[in-house]
């Protein structure tokens, strides 16, 4: 007997008088949200080809079988299906014997489900069972496709079934030789093996065009280390006694099946950021794909010398040294040399680091369409947030607090151009200057401008550092991420462009947000490094400011304040956390706040008499217009934006 594949379902056909018993009854057995479809067979089903595949001798009335569900695909996959080509009794199973045929396999947990959504043994024998091909049903075939999480499913359960026996039985030989050796698989039998390994793969992940990332627990839970690193052995074994076969190996045809499941060629697994890296860069552990520089780093097994790409250790003595197969692999990707007389690890990953146009060149750029709205990264060295979606929309949409047309803004912590691009592509910014201190978080939003055809400027300041190889212009193999930050000398980069509106014909996360304005973009003015070293470039001429730094961009309100135009003033767009129920408390706090900071760094307002006297003792007024919750932070924490306006003494919206 075969097994069900992709393009076959297994289907209840139940008399029309059970229709109601049967959608409580899926309700009890826990498979009511995952049956693909209870309808009628004339509307869904040719009746013919369920004729042909029945077999005669069953002579069934049709017309009493108006109730079909498809049910869940994934508890059948490991079980023989009874479905031939040929038209046999064996091809319809009443419920009653498939049950009975359950209980003979100690299929006990399928059986109890079974029973409990047709518990009458008397009904059961008038319930049948029956696969059908996909292509038996004319409409609508979308509720018959199999979603990611089911391709996978059904997927990893073919491919581990023939391995899990001999892999049993490998532990056991382990343990026997080995008696200390404690063992944590808790399976006895394949079957029970592979239901722990299936109900274990992850449900949900975040996908983007062609990246997608697991959650950090993603095959890592027992017995999946074990499971995988026999694979592993197996393919290495492999590999030793045909060192020229052409086809691939263990583990090339699970990347393939992952990343046919998944739609996705690159896959990673995120790791936990560390709270003590101000950069938010990502540890991630990329599992399929060609990450170019950083294919080394490619595995399926946390192993102890195979550390992530831990950008805030490097130069630290702990990290491990290459393997010799590591240095091979890292001599025929990179570009650049370790330093002379050194091949450590440390040095080979200073390298692999290094925000060089060589590495930016050799690393894998993931990228997405949100709102209309290009974004560019490296995986590697920059996240993605996906959550701060609905804050994107409020910058496109939100009118009058975002009336950003014909005006300037600042982005004092632009990312990747989370609202840099936004800014420019909907809310119709004149010119955009933004801050950002992680060099590869500046390619990103260049190449986001490029991908969106927004013209830009860049300007950076070259290390002036007494006998290194960068000063003379170039960036030196030494050279270390505060090395970089601690700049001098300015230059400058223009990026010339087209500037007319791109509108991406494939949108994969797109809203109701309209299409972008036909005409010119606006202009971006990019600041690498510390925000603070360039209000001079940006100080009294801003209409909107966006603090978007989280948990807090305090540091940053005095630079909001200072940006602001001086006859006009505008928005401060301050993001932070707050824990519930001190939302009223922070906002006290920060309209306190600004105001100390406009009578400090706002000149003072002359009076008709030009003696110098302040007009209004207070200044500038602040006031908030609008707290938008954008999403939850940690528990009973949300992250926050505070629209606030500030506007001078004597200013009227007509001036």
């Amino acid at each position: 007997m075969s097994e069900s594949g992709s393009g076959s379902l297994p289907v209840l056909l139940v008399p029309a008088n059970l229709t109601k018993q049967l959608k409580v009854s899926l309700d009890l057995a826990g498979w009511r949200d995952k049956a693909k479809l209870i309808a009628r067979p004339s509307q869904s089903i040719e009746t013919s080809s369920l004729q042909q595949q029945q077999g005669q001798d069953r002579n069934l009335d049709l017309s009493r079988y108006l109730t079909m569900a498809l049910l869940p695909v994934e508890p059948f996959l490991h079980l023989p299906c009874r479905r031939s080509s040929d038209s046999n009794s064996e091809s319809l199973l009443s419920l009653q014997d498939f049950i009975v045929s359950l209980e003979r396999m100690q299929e006990n947990h399928l059986v109890d489900q079974l029973r409990a959504m047709v518990p009458d043994q008397t009904i059961q024998s008038t319930v049948f069972l029956k696969w059908l091909d996909a292509s038996a049903f004319a409409t609508p075939r979308h509720l018959l496709a199999l979603t990611p999480l089911e391709k996978l499913r059904e997927g990893l359960t073919q491919f581990l079934t023939p391995y899990l026996s001999s892999f049993l039985d490998h532990s056991q030989q382990k343990q026997q030789a080995q008696p200390s050796l404690a063992s944590d698989i808790g399976a006895t039998s394949a079957s029970d093996l592979l239901q722990t390994l299936i109900s274990s793969i992850p449900q949900k992940w975040e996908h983007y065009s062609d990246f997608t990332l697991l959650p950090p627990g993603a095959f890592q839970a027992s017995p999946w280390p074990q499971i995988l690193q026999y694979l592993i052995t197996l393919d290495q074994k492999d590999d030793n006694h045909n060192p020229d076969k052409k086809q691939g190996g263990i583990l090339d045809r699970l990347e393939t099946l992952v990343q046919e499941a998944l739609q996705s060629k690159h896959i990673a697994r995120k790791a936990i950021i560390p709270v003590q890296d101000v950069l938010r860069r990502p540890q991630i552990r990329p599992l399929t794909g060609d990450w170019g520089l950083h294919n080394r780093y490619k595995s399926w097994v946390e192993e102890p010398d195979l550390v992530l790409l831990e950008h805030q250790q490097i130069g630290q003595e702990s990290l491990h040294p290459p393997t010799p197969e590591q240095q091979r692999s890292l001599s025929s990707t990179s570009t650049t040399s370790s330093t002379e007389g050194s091949s450590s690890l440390i040095n080979m990953d200073q390298d692999l680091v290094a925000p060089t146009a060589e590495n930016f060149k050799g690393a894998y750029w993931a990228e997405t369409c949100q709102n209309q709205v290009w974004y560019r990264w490296a995986p590697m060295f920059t996240m993605f947030s996906a959550g701060n979606i609905t804050e994107k929309e409020r910058v496109a949409n939100s009118r009058p607090i975002f009336d950003a047309k014909d005006k300037v803004v600042v982005d004092l912590y632009a990312g990747i151009g989370y609202f840099t691009l936004v800014y420019l592509v909907h809310a119709g910014a004149r010119t955009v200057h933004a801050c950002e201190w992680n060099p590869w978080s500046v390619e990103g939003l260049k190449q986001g401008a490029d991908r969106n055809g927004i013209s830009w400027s860049s300007y950076h300041k070259s290390p002036v550092v007494a006998g290194d190889a960068a000063a003379e212009g170039g960036v030196g193999q030494s050279m270390t991420m505060t090395t970089i930050f601690q700049q001098s000398i300015a230059t400058r980069t223009v990026q010339k462009k087209k500037k007319k509106a791109v509108v991406p014909a494939h949108d994969t996360t797109s809203t109701t947000t309209t299409a972008p304005t036909e005409g010119l973009l606006g202009n971006l003015v990019i600041y690498s490094g510390d925000n603070a070293q360039w209000i001079d470039s940006f100080e009294n001429q801003a209409h909107h400011v966006n603090l978007g730094l989280i948990p807090s961009a305090e540091p940053g309100w005095v630079l909001g304040v200072r940006a602001l135009c001086p006859d006009q003033g505008g928005y401060l767009h301050v993001h932070h956390n707050i824990r519930v129920g001190e939302e009223e408390a922070f906002k006290t706090y920060l309209v306190k706040s600004l105001q100390d900071l406009f009578k400090t760094w706002k000149s003072p307002v002359l009076s008709e008499s030009g003696e110098g006297s302040l007009a209004q003792e207070n200044g500038w007024t602040v006031e908030i217009r609008h707290l938008e919750n954008v999403k939850s932070f940690a528990p009973l924490v949300f992250h926050y934006v505070v629209d606030v306006e500030c506007r001078p003494p004597n200013w009227s919206p007509s001036a």
